[in-house]
């Protein structure tokens, strides 16, 4: 370390070994002289800066780092240390710039690649941190932070098995690697195994205790595990250990939302809008587009968390792309259109109870269905259905964005359907990189998803209307009536249950709301102990979840005066026992925010009638979309008293509720919304619409498919 082997500078050898020592203010003076005598040796000058920058002088430390490499261009280490300065003050341009010189200067240095991979990472160059990253292992093969850390890259790429193949390699160097740990534990989470996530987090929070991260996704895994007290308890933490750290304070919102602690979440407001606020102005902020829709802010504020989120997914498709040429495709005309589903949810998820029997259900001499599968393999009956009535079904869970894109390109697929947006375990990159000629996005994202890389959003006029398509990036493909099906008539259900079996009372009205927690709002609890008060003898039938939850709402019922034991929690059971349950229930009360989408249509398919809001937002306006086709507009309401009045209204009038359940009995049987073939042919003549648009040469447009006879 010293500046010369030949003749060591006596102050420069006293100062090294205060530094070494930790004395780092008593060798500073000693390398002031020691630069003094040797003005034009770098060596000396980054010996200085480096104590200046480890006492936490940054100012100090930069200005001297830049002078070193004024008299030392070739002095690889400034260029290393400077670059990683500048990158924690998030001039990442500059930093890119000072930590490639350092690579080049030093190649056989590990950790120069290391930073500049991590930092090339950190602004979504993904394809180049991988390139930087395997130029390390050529230096030094077994590094086990430059494995973990391409294995993170490469995992964020779709190149899965490598990914975990590396990690599990790097733990064998260093089985305390935070990163590595990290890394299985988010394929583990990823695939729905949070027991062994859990397991892997614990390991390395052992090694690293006041790691925030870990912490944070810790939180995470552990509110995916249903475990929110626990859950809470990692998050505050990981706040604690990092008050900086955004995601860790949108987790506990979300815990929060789970259990109905309203004040809690009151609290957190602030901070929240202070993301959407940095969203609308372009932004990165730490709320996904999915968590956002379920928060009471404007639908523009929701349209540029989504927005944002595209983007990053825009450039993350074109720098794994670089260099490739861009796919081409025909324009001819066709009879039979390849129509490809792009899906993490083929499972036991609501997508696959929604549209499940959809995919057999197209008309083979219209199209020919391809199912593309990115999300975990239950093995469920849903699971199975769907890859049996695909014409092809290809699992893409270990294969990278680039092959998978390379791959529907090579299909022929002429429309690429990506059924999750910018939801958990979606892949938007694959969509994002172009590889048919038309892509839409469907079902998945109950709103805007301000991506131009999809040309087609499918929706209807009234999740959609024409005051909404600025928030968009995509064009709208409304249909003519809702834009969300559901299971066949007579659906799929189990033998019916009685009152008495459910804890429900035999005799009065049974109101309901199947929703998940995390959608109960305050005024719309507030709103439905009002309801339950003017309606005597009245109960409210809800989804059962945490103990924390169950405790908060009876006491929010006991505070508004309304016995708890009004309030009936309904466990968890199988799809078609739930179907067969709800029909027990009298009405159904839907959320406010962010509305109840399956859980209204279910309610509905099993007879049940129900109340809904025409929310700001799409998330907001499912419910009455379903109404609007099912010919019940009027149990569509403007506000929420409108809402409390309807609702006590047919509380009190069992013949006015009995004239509801008949429409509603007469309606369902004969509803596009419960014929998976009926509603196939509707997207067939969309479909045949967007393809007739790109073979005449025009760029896409929003279109209003007109209807045909029989389609309500």
């Amino acid at each position: 370390m010293t500046p010369s082997s030949d003749a060591p500078d006596p102050l420069l050898v006293k100062a090294m070994a205060l530094h070494r020592a930790g004395q780092r203010a008593q060798a500073e003076p000693l390398y002031r002289r020691a630069v003094a005598a040797h003005p034009k040796d770098g060596r000396y000058l980054f010996l200085l800066g480096l104590c200046l920058l480890e006492m936490g002088r940054r100012d100090e430390g930069r200005r001297v780092m830049m002078e070193t490499i004024k008299v030392s261009p070739n002095h690889g280490g400034a260029h290393y240390a400077l670059g990683r300065l500048l990158a924690e003050a998030g001039e990442t341009d500059a930093a890119k710039t000072y930590l490639r010189q350092a690579v080049k200067l030093a190649p056989n240095a590990a950790e120069h690649h290391l930073e500049l991979g991590n930092l090339l990472a950190s602004c979504d160059e993904l394809a180049d941190a991988v390139s930087t990253y395997r130029a390390g292992l050529r230096a030094q093969a077994r590094h086990p932070g430059l494995m973990a850390n391409l294995g993170t890259a490469l995992y964020r790429l779709g190149e899965r098995a490598e990914a975990v193949a590396l990690w599990k390699d790097a733990l064998r160097q260093a089985p305390h690697l935070a990163v590595a740990r990290l890394g299985l534990a988010n394929d583990l989470r990823n695939r729905n195994d949070f027991t062994g996530a859990e397991r892997e987090l614990r390991k390395a929070i052992e090694a690293e205790p006041r790691n925030a991260q870990l912490r944070l996704t810790l939180g995470g895994t552990l509110r995916h595990a249903n475990n929110i007290a626990g859950a809470i308890a990692e998050l505050e933490e990981a706040h604690k250990l990092d008050p900086d750290l955004s995601e860790a304070v949108c987790e506990l919102a979300r815990c929060y939302q789970a259990i109905c602690a309203w004040d809690e979440l009151d609290r957190l407001m602030p901070q929240l809008r202070a993301e959407f606020a940095k969203a609308v102005a372009g932004q990165p902020c730490a709320i996904t587009p999915f968590f956002a829709l379920s928060l009471p802010v404007s639908a523009a504020e929701h349209a540029a968390v989504a927005r944002a989120q595209s983007k990053r997914m825009l450039q993350r498709a074109r720098t794994e792309r670089r260099g490739a040429a861009p796919f081409t495709f025909g324009t001819a005309s066709r009879e039979r259109l390849t129509v490809g589903y792009l899906s993490s949810d083929l499972r036991e998820h609501p997508m696959s109870h929604l549209i499940g029997y959809l995919f057999g259900a197209h008309d083979r001499s219209r199209v020919s269905v391809d199912v593309y599968a990115i999300g975990p393999d239950d093995g469920s009956v849903y699971r199975r259905r769907i890859a049996q009535d695909a014409d092809r079904f290809v699992d893409l869970r270990e294969v990278g964005n680039v092959d998978a894109a390379r791959l529907i390109h090579e299909n022929g697929v002429d429309i690429l359907i990506d059924l999750n947006g910018p939801t958990r375990l979606a892949r938007q990159e694959i969509t994002a990189m172009r590889p048919a000629p038309i892509t839409a996005t469907w079902i998945g994202f109950p709103g805007a998803t301000g991506a131009a890389f999809y040309d087609y959003a499918i929706a209807d006029a009234v999740v959609a209307p024409p005051a909404a398509e600025p928030l968009y990036g995509e064009r709208l493909c409304r249909l003519p009536h809702t834009y969300f099906p559901n299971d066949r008539w007579p659906p799929d259900m189990g033998p019916p249950g009685s009152r008495e079996a459910e804890g429900l009372p035999a005799a009065g009205m049974v109101f309901c709301c199947f929703c998940v927690p995390y959608k109960i709002e305050r005024e719309t609890f507030r709103r439905w102990m009002t309801i339950l008060d003017a309606v005597p003898g009245s109960v409210l039938w809800l989804l059962s979840g945490d103990p924390a939850m169950l405790a908060r709402l009876e006491g929010a019922a006991r505070a508004a005066g309304i016995d708890p034991a009004r309030l009936i929690f309904a466990a968890r059971k199988p799809k078609p026992d739930h179907l067969a349950r709800i029909g027990l229930a009298d009405l159904m009360l839907d959320t406010i925010t962010y509305g109840g989408h399956t859980t209204v249509s279910d309610a509905l398919l099993a007879g049940v009638p129900a109340i809904a809001r025409l929310g700001e937002d799409f998330a907001g306006r499912v419910g009455a979309s379903l109404l609007t086709t099912l010919g019940l507009p009027d149990l569509i309401v403007a506000d929420l008293d409108e809402y409390e009045r309807l609702a006590v209204a047919l509380g009190r009038d069992p013949v006015a509720l009995a004239a509801v359940k008949s429409r509603l009995a007469t309606a369902r049987p004969r509803s596009i919304l419960f014929d998976p073939p009926r509603f196939a042919r509707s997207l067939e003549r969309a479909y045949a619409e967007m393809w007739r648009i790109h073979v005449s040469g025009a760029p896409p447009h929003t279109f209003d498919l007109p209807a045909e006879e029989g389609t309500s």
